[in-house]
């Protein structure tokens, strides 16, 4: 009798576990037939979820809450994945013409809609993600217009592009410096950006351009390329007699037009124009001494007419002059974005000619370049740089500036994204150098200078996580100046009470430093200025922890729990936009 009750019960069950199934299985047909609204980006080599982000402008939680099966073992992604993003192709409706109009010195949303004839209202609508609360605009960003190119901008893309080696340089863009905004020029702080341009003869080199200034830094350029505009010139694929009707056939019919009798590079540059395949202010055809001192090589940068904004793809072309006359095309780099030509010359001095260019890809609210170096050993292009170093909104220079770096060290300002949901930002330098003619690496990182109070804490923090080398006394002095009261300090963001929240959290980690520097008998009457109740337990759990253990490690693995039981110790930490590193209960205290 038990075991037929038995058997029954499990018959039972399992019915009623079908049941339940034939129940969910419909929903997840369902779920899977109505994916939220949006369109598909493709992972690019070199991609993580933060770049992803800044391009598309959705959040990294919400972009792994649509895209869970892209989630892998270290944070990786996939080159070739395809991630959902909610809502329409930034910048762009499908259904409306238009083009981008990048940002210059003085303007505003009514110059800019001055000058492209579209109302600010309609820029605003068409361009959400660059509104902020100051209703600025931040030079070398870029604005879609809700309209047909007008027909000037042909003229001018045609005839800029026909100029040889037309080089425009940007001069001093400094962090998050807006340019003069309608209704809120009297509350920005920022330093006023200028622009410098030069046009120069085919065989000159680009204009020079001044990175803006540093804490370590002060650059005067020798020579500079500001983030290209992605602006295509407007002509259409045939438009000039031999256009090729595909992207792909450029290269070799650029070999065949060289290698014609009495064709000239301004003629070559004329007719790229005119078949609509140069970027508008891009340099195109750059004669360069590439295989020895006196040979007369040729790169040419090139666009994809047909490409649809904002998705412009480019490539670089490189064709070496042969002894007895003609060209050889020796190299084609297909572009992932925009392609634009820095340098063609040896500029690590090491008796070798390299080539230095950008692909530039753009997003909703910012355009990401990454920086390449190839060196030519004399049989082939070496690739003479560390990396694929990736930035927003660079501008690059090129001095000589570290004494133990050969030739001209490479240095990219930028950083800065212009999406009001990025949080506060400032921009940096990275330095690149030659260290004794080897390939390019990264020596240095220099932030531009910020009143944010919040900066002051990231400085803070980064002198913490150097204390292997550089010891605790440098995180402590920063630590008090954060807690300090110094009106230069201010507010940057929307959490509420920030300031003394913010110098609270620097008081509890002056209070951690003190103890992991040896300096514990000075714990205690900074923990009691603590004003903020949790933050003041988790000092109180820190030094009571490492009363009892004597470890610092411990102290601090305490101290995490407590925060997670805890959680108004540290979330306002916890979201400081896009731009900022997020925070969890075991990053209160980071000595572990």
């Amino acid at each position: 009798m038990v075991v037929k009750n038995r058997r029954q019960s499990l018959i039972s069950l399992g019915l009623l576990v079908v049941l339940l199934g034939l129940l969910i299985i419909p929903a997840i047909v369902q779920a899977d037939n109505n994916p939220p609204a949006g369109y598909y980006y493709t992972v690019r080599q070199g991609d993580t979820w933060s770049i992803v982000s800044h391009r598309t402008g959705v959040s990294v939680a919400e972009l792994k809450r649509l895209n869970p099966k892209a989630i892998h073992p270290k944070g990786w992604l996939w080159a070739g994945e395809r991630l959902l993003i909610p809502g329409q192709i930034p910048g762009q409706s499908p259904k409306a013409p238009g083009y981008w109009y990048q940002v210059r010195p003085g303007d505003t949303w009514k110059t800019v809609a001055k000058t492209t004839g579209v109302p600010v209202k309609e820029l605003w609508a068409a361009n959400p993600g660059l509104l902020n609360r100051q209703l600025w605009l931040y030079l070398g960003q870029r604005v879609w217009i809700p309209a047909a190119p007008p027909s000037t901008l042909a003229t001018t893309a045609t005839a800029t592009a026909a100029m040889t080696t037309a080089a425009m340089a940007t001069a001093a863009m400094a962090t998050a410096t807006p340019t003069a905004s309608a209704g809120a020029a009297a509350t920005a702080s920022a330093t006023a950006s200028a622009t410098a341009a030069a046009t120069a003869s085919t065989a000159a080199k680009p204009a020079a351009t001044a990175v803006a200034p540093t804490p370590t830094v002060a650059v005067a350029a020798k020579a500079a390329t500001p983030v290209p505009a992605a602006t295509v010139a407007p002509a259409k694929p045939g438009a000039a007699a031999g256009c090729p009707e595909t992207f792909a056939g450029y290269p070799d019919t650029i070999t065949a037009r060289l290698n014609l009798p009495g064709k000239t590079l301004d003629a070559l540059q004329a007719w790229l124009a005119a078949c609509g395949a140069l970027a508008a202010g891009d340099s195109g055809v750059t004669p360069a001494a590439l295989q020895a001192a006196k040979s007369a090589d040729v790169v040419v940068a090139i666009v994809d007419p047909a490409a649809t904004l904002p998705d412009a793809r480019g490539a670089l072309l490189v064709y070496h002059a042969g002894t007895q006359g003609g060209y050889t095309l020796v190299r084609t780099i297909a572009g992932k974005g925009l392609v634009t030509l820095l340098r063609a010359d040896d500029i690590n001095a090491d008796g070798k000619s390299d080539l230095v260019w950008t692909d530039t890809t753009c997003g909703a609210q910012a355009c990401f370049s990454t920086l390449l170096v190839e060196s030519w050993d004399g049989k082939a292009y070496q690739v003479w740089i560390a990396g694929d170093p990736t930035i927003a909104n660079a501008e690059y220079a090129f001095q000589d500036v570290l004494s133990e770096g050969r030739g001209d060290e490479i240095l990219i300002h930028g950083g800065v994204i212009g999406s009001p949901d990025a949080g506060p930002q400032r921009a940096w330098i990275d330095t690149y150098a030659s260290l004794n003619g080897a390939p390019y690496s990264l020596v240095s990182q220099a932030y531009d200078k910020s009143a944010c109070l919040y900066h002051a804490i990231q400085d803070a923090d980064a002198l913490l996580s150097t204390w292997a080398t550089g010891g605790f006394d440098p995180a402590i002095a920063a630590y008090q100046a954060a807690s300090s009261s110094n009106p230069a300090l201010t507010a940057c963001w929307t959490v509420k009470n920030e300031v003394p929240l913010l110098q609270d959290f620097a008081r509890f980690r002056l209070v951690v430093s003190y103890v992991a520097g040896g300096q514990s008998g000075k714990a205690p009457a900074t923990a009691a200025q603590i004003g903020q109740p949790a933050l003041k337990g988790a000092a109180d759990a820190f030094l009571k922890s490492y009363k009892a253990s004597g470890s610092v490690i411990q102290a601090c693995r305490d101290t995490s729990e407590y925060a997670a039981a805890n959680p108004t110790a540290w979330q306002f930490m916890a979201d400081w936009g896009l731009a900022n590193p997020t925070f969890a209960p075991e990053d209160l205290c980071p000595l572990k």
